[in-house]
Protein backbone atom coordinates (compact mmCIF):
# COMPACT_ATOMS: atom_id res chain seq x y z
CA UNK A 1 0.00 0.00 0.00
CA UNK A 2 1.35 3.40 -0.97
CA UNK A 3 1.37 5.54 2.13
CA UNK A 4 0.64 9.29 2.16
CA UNK A 5 3.54 11.66 1.68
CA UNK A 6 4.21 14.12 4.51
CA UNK A 7 5.73 17.47 3.51
CA UNK A 8 7.14 19.89 6.08
CA UNK A 9 7.11 23.58 5.21
CA UNK A 10 9.41 25.50 7.49
CA UNK A 11 11.53 28.64 7.73
CA UNK A 12 14.33 30.12 9.77
CA UNK A 13 12.29 33.16 10.80
CA UNK A 14 8.66 34.16 10.95
CA UNK A 15 6.94 36.46 8.51
CA UNK A 16 8.41 35.00 5.31
CA UNK A 17 5.14 33.56 3.96
CA UNK A 18 5.40 29.99 5.24
CA UNK A 19 1.73 29.56 6.14
CA UNK A 20 0.52 31.13 2.91
CA UNK A 21 2.61 28.66 0.95
CA UNK A 22 1.43 25.75 3.11
CA UNK A 23 -2.25 26.50 2.64
CA UNK A 24 -2.12 27.39 -1.04
CA UNK A 25 0.18 24.51 -1.96
CA UNK A 26 -2.13 22.11 -0.15
CA UNK A 27 -5.12 23.50 -2.04
CA UNK A 28 -3.25 23.26 -5.35
CA UNK A 29 -2.45 19.60 -4.66
CA UNK A 30 -6.06 18.96 -3.65
CA UNK A 31 -7.22 20.29 -6.99
CA UNK A 32 -4.83 17.93 -8.77
CA UNK A 33 -7.20 15.09 -7.84
CA UNK A 34 -5.31 14.41 -4.63
CA UNK A 35 -6.69 14.16 -1.10
CA UNK A 36 -4.77 16.57 1.09
CA UNK A 37 -4.72 17.58 4.76
CA UNK A 38 -2.91 20.51 6.40
CA UNK A 39 -1.56 20.07 9.91
CA UNK A 40 -0.98 23.45 11.53
CA UNK A 41 2.04 22.43 13.58
CA UNK A 42 2.79 25.98 14.72
CA UNK A 43 0.94 24.78 17.77
CA UNK A 44 0.92 27.89 19.95
CA UNK A 45 0.52 30.51 17.19
CA UNK A 46 -1.70 28.68 14.73
CA UNK A 47 -3.26 30.70 11.91
CA UNK A 48 -3.70 28.37 8.94
CA UNK A 49 -7.44 28.28 9.63
CA UNK A 50 -7.59 32.05 9.12
CA UNK A 51 -5.89 31.88 5.72
CA UNK A 52 -8.27 29.08 4.73
CA UNK A 53 -11.30 30.92 6.06
CA UNK A 54 -12.23 27.94 8.26
CA UNK A 55 -13.77 27.90 11.71
CA UNK A 56 -12.15 25.21 13.85
CA UNK A 57 -14.33 24.14 16.78
CA UNK A 58 -11.73 21.55 17.80
CA UNK A 59 -7.95 21.64 17.50
CA UNK A 60 -5.00 19.33 17.98
CA UNK A 61 -5.11 20.43 21.64
CA UNK A 62 -8.33 18.43 22.05
CA UNK A 63 -6.67 15.36 20.57
CA UNK A 64 -3.56 15.77 22.74
CA UNK A 65 -5.69 16.00 25.87
CA UNK A 66 -7.66 12.90 24.95
CA UNK A 67 -10.99 14.72 24.59
CA UNK A 68 -11.39 13.36 21.06
CA UNK A 69 -9.59 11.47 18.31
CA UNK A 70 -7.61 13.18 15.54
CA UNK A 71 -10.39 12.13 13.16
CA UNK A 72 -12.78 14.37 15.13
CA UNK A 73 -10.45 17.37 14.79
CA UNK A 74 -10.52 17.42 10.99
CA UNK A 75 -12.12 20.54 9.55
CA UNK A 76 -13.35 20.71 5.95
CA UNK A 77 -11.87 23.53 3.87
CA UNK A 78 -12.14 24.71 0.26
CA UNK A 79 -12.39 22.01 -2.44
CA UNK A 80 -12.54 19.29 0.21
CA UNK A 81 -9.17 20.14 1.74
CA UNK A 82 -8.87 18.96 5.35
CA UNK A 83 -7.31 20.89 8.23
CA UNK A 84 -5.96 19.82 11.60
CA UNK A 85 -5.91 23.14 13.41
CA UNK A 86 -3.34 24.09 16.03
CA UNK A 87 -3.90 26.05 19.22
CA UNK A 88 -3.47 29.77 19.72
CA UNK A 89 -1.88 31.67 22.58
CA UNK A 90 -1.12 28.52 24.57
CA UNK A 91 2.46 28.76 25.81
CA UNK A 92 2.54 25.17 27.04
CA UNK A 93 2.25 23.96 23.44
CA UNK A 94 5.64 25.45 22.62
CA UNK A 95 7.41 22.99 24.93
CA UNK A 96 5.65 19.67 24.54
CA UNK A 97 7.34 16.60 25.95
CA UNK A 98 8.94 14.12 23.55
CA UNK A 99 6.16 11.67 24.34
CA UNK A 100 3.46 14.21 23.46
CA UNK A 101 5.10 15.03 20.13
CA UNK A 102 5.50 11.36 19.25
CA UNK A 103 1.89 10.78 20.25
CA UNK A 104 0.74 13.49 17.84
CA UNK A 105 2.83 12.02 15.03
CA UNK A 106 1.53 8.52 15.62
CA UNK A 107 -2.11 9.54 16.06
CA UNK A 108 -2.21 11.40 12.76
CA UNK A 109 -1.50 8.03 11.11
CA UNK A 110 -5.16 7.21 11.67
CA UNK A 111 -6.21 9.49 8.78
CA UNK A 112 -3.86 7.79 6.30
CA UNK A 113 -6.64 6.01 4.36
CA UNK A 114 -8.24 9.38 3.61
CA UNK A 115 -5.31 11.34 2.21
CA UNK A 116 -2.46 11.31 -0.29
CA UNK A 117 -0.51 14.27 1.12
CA UNK A 118 -0.09 15.87 4.54
CA UNK A 119 1.26 19.43 4.53
CA UNK A 120 2.88 20.18 7.89
CA UNK A 121 3.08 23.94 8.52
CA UNK A 122 5.74 24.12 11.24
CA UNK A 123 6.63 26.98 13.52
CA UNK A 124 9.57 29.14 12.45
CA UNK A 125 13.00 28.45 13.91
CA UNK A 126 14.42 25.27 15.41
CA UNK A 127 12.59 24.57 18.65
CA UNK A 128 12.07 20.91 19.60
CA UNK A 129 8.56 20.81 18.11
CA UNK A 130 9.93 21.90 14.72
CA UNK A 131 12.79 19.39 14.75
CA UNK A 132 10.56 16.41 15.57
CA UNK A 133 7.81 17.33 13.11
CA UNK A 134 10.33 17.90 10.32
CA UNK A 135 12.05 14.60 11.11
CA UNK A 136 8.67 12.88 10.78
CA UNK A 137 8.17 14.16 7.21
CA UNK A 138 9.35 12.78 3.88
CA UNK A 139 10.09 16.08 2.16
CA UNK A 140 11.22 19.40 3.64
CA UNK A 141 10.53 22.74 1.96
CA UNK A 142 12.34 25.76 3.41
CA UNK A 143 10.95 29.21 2.59
CA UNK A 144 13.62 31.87 2.01
CA UNK A 145 13.42 35.57 1.19
CA UNK A 146 16.25 37.67 -0.18
CA UNK A 147 17.23 39.47 3.01
CA UNK A 148 20.49 39.04 4.97
CA UNK A 149 18.71 38.21 8.23
CA UNK A 150 16.49 35.68 6.47
CA UNK A 151 19.57 34.05 4.94
CA UNK A 152 21.22 33.75 8.35
CA UNK A 153 18.12 32.29 9.98
CA UNK A 154 17.40 29.87 7.11
CA UNK A 155 21.02 28.70 7.15
CA UNK A 156 20.86 28.13 10.93
CA UNK A 157 17.60 26.22 10.53
CA UNK A 158 19.02 23.91 7.86
CA UNK A 159 22.18 23.38 9.91
CA UNK A 160 20.27 22.32 13.03
CA UNK A 161 17.83 20.15 11.08
CA UNK A 162 20.74 18.41 9.38
CA UNK A 163 22.57 17.85 12.67
CA UNK A 164 19.52 16.70 14.62
CA UNK A 165 17.70 14.64 11.99
CA UNK A 166 20.41 13.64 9.52
CA UNK A 167 18.44 15.29 6.72
CA UNK A 168 20.63 16.00 3.67
CA UNK A 169 18.04 17.05 1.06
CA UNK A 170 16.10 20.31 1.28
CA UNK A 171 13.73 21.93 -1.21
CA UNK A 172 13.88 25.71 -1.35
CA UNK A 173 11.11 28.14 -2.29
CA UNK A 174 12.14 31.76 -2.70
CA UNK A 175 9.33 34.10 -1.67
CA UNK A 176 8.77 37.76 -2.57
CA UNK A 177 11.06 37.72 -5.58
CA UNK A 178 10.76 40.48 -8.17
CA UNK A 179 10.67 37.86 -10.94
CA UNK A 180 11.87 34.34 -11.73
CA UNK A 181 15.35 35.56 -12.62
CA UNK A 182 15.79 37.27 -9.27
CA UNK A 183 14.38 34.21 -7.52
CA UNK A 184 17.04 32.03 -9.12
CA UNK A 185 19.74 34.55 -8.19
CA UNK A 186 18.59 34.60 -4.56
CA UNK A 187 18.61 30.82 -4.47
CA UNK A 188 22.10 30.65 -5.97
CA UNK A 189 23.46 33.09 -3.39
CA UNK A 190 21.87 31.13 -0.57
CA UNK A 191 23.05 27.82 -2.00
CA UNK A 192 26.63 29.12 -2.22
CA UNK A 193 26.58 29.97 1.49
CA UNK A 194 25.06 26.67 2.58
CA UNK A 195 27.21 24.42 0.37
CA UNK A 196 30.37 26.08 1.69
CA UNK A 197 29.73 24.86 5.23
CA UNK A 198 27.15 22.06 5.20
CA UNK A 199 27.09 18.63 3.47
CA UNK A 200 23.51 19.05 2.24
CA UNK A 201 21.86 19.41 -1.17
CA UNK A 202 19.42 22.23 -1.90
CA UNK A 203 16.84 22.04 -4.69
CA UNK A 204 15.14 25.17 -5.97
CA UNK A 205 11.53 24.15 -6.69
CA UNK A 206 10.15 27.60 -7.42
CA UNK A 207 9.90 31.29 -6.65
CA UNK A 208 6.83 33.27 -5.62
CA UNK A 209 6.72 36.89 -6.81
CA UNK A 210 6.04 39.84 -4.55
CA UNK A 211 2.33 40.11 -5.30
CA UNK A 212 0.03 42.53 -3.50
CA UNK A 213 -2.94 40.31 -4.29
CA UNK A 214 -1.60 37.72 -1.88
CA UNK A 215 -1.96 40.24 0.93
CA UNK A 216 -5.45 41.14 -0.26
CA UNK A 217 -6.42 37.47 -0.20
CA UNK A 218 -5.17 37.12 3.39
CA UNK A 219 -7.27 40.16 4.37
CA UNK A 220 -10.30 38.37 2.92
CA UNK A 221 -9.38 35.15 4.79
CA UNK A 222 -9.12 33.30 1.50
CA UNK A 223 -6.30 31.40 -0.23
CA UNK A 224 -4.84 33.50 -3.05
CA UNK A 225 -5.36 30.74 -5.61
CA UNK A 226 -9.09 31.00 -4.79
CA UNK A 227 -9.37 34.78 -4.65
CA UNK A 228 -7.05 35.64 -7.52
CA UNK A 229 -6.36 32.52 -9.61
CA UNK A 230 -4.70 34.54 -12.39
CA UNK A 231 -2.35 36.41 -10.04
CA UNK A 232 1.39 35.79 -10.51
CA UNK A 233 1.62 34.38 -6.96
CA UNK A 234 -1.16 31.90 -7.69
CA UNK A 235 0.46 30.72 -10.90
CA UNK A 236 3.80 30.32 -9.13
CA UNK A 237 2.28 28.18 -6.36
CA UNK A 238 0.45 26.02 -8.92
CA UNK A 239 3.80 25.46 -10.66
CA UNK A 240 5.42 24.47 -7.36
CA UNK A 241 2.61 21.96 -6.82
CA UNK A 242 3.38 20.37 -10.18
CA UNK A 243 7.05 20.04 -9.21
CA UNK A 244 6.03 18.32 -5.96
CA UNK A 245 3.73 15.95 -7.82
CA UNK A 246 6.37 15.11 -10.41
CA UNK A 247 9.36 14.57 -8.13
CA UNK A 248 9.57 11.79 -5.54
CA UNK A 249 10.66 12.75 -2.02
CA UNK A 250 14.08 11.69 -0.72
CA UNK A 251 14.33 8.16 0.64
CA UNK A 252 13.68 8.14 4.38
CA UNK A 253 14.20 5.57 7.10
CA UNK A 254 10.91 3.69 7.07
CA UNK A 255 11.75 2.28 10.50
CA UNK A 256 11.96 5.72 12.10
CA UNK A 257 8.97 7.32 13.77
CA UNK A 258 7.18 9.49 11.26
CA UNK A 259 3.81 10.53 9.88
CA UNK A 260 2.13 7.39 8.47
CA UNK A 261 5.19 5.17 8.78
CA UNK A 262 3.69 3.04 11.61
CA UNK A 263 0.47 2.73 9.56
CA UNK A 264 2.50 1.74 6.51
CA UNK A 265 4.48 -0.87 8.44
CA UNK A 266 1.32 -2.51 9.80
CA UNK A 267 -0.22 -2.78 6.33
CA UNK A 268 2.94 -4.23 4.82
CA UNK A 269 3.13 -6.88 7.55
CA UNK A 270 -0.54 -7.75 7.05
CA UNK A 271 -0.17 -7.99 3.28
CA UNK A 272 2.89 -10.19 3.55
CA UNK A 273 1.12 -12.45 6.04
CA UNK A 274 -1.75 -12.98 3.57
CA UNK A 275 0.50 -13.67 0.57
Amino acid sequence: MKRPQAIAITSGKGGVGKTNLSVNLALALQRSTKNVAVFDADLALANAHLVLGCRASRTIVDAISGRCAVQDVLVSGPSGLKLIAGGSGLAELMSLSDDKRQSIISSISSIAPQIDYLIVDTAAGVEDNVIDFVAACDRVIVVVVGEPTAFVDAYASIKVLHQETGRTQFDIVVNRATNDTQGIQIFQRFQAIVSKFLPVALHHIGSIPNDERLGRAVSKCEPVIDSFPEAPASKAILSIAQVVLASPPPVVDEGAVGFFRPFYDRDVVAAEAMS
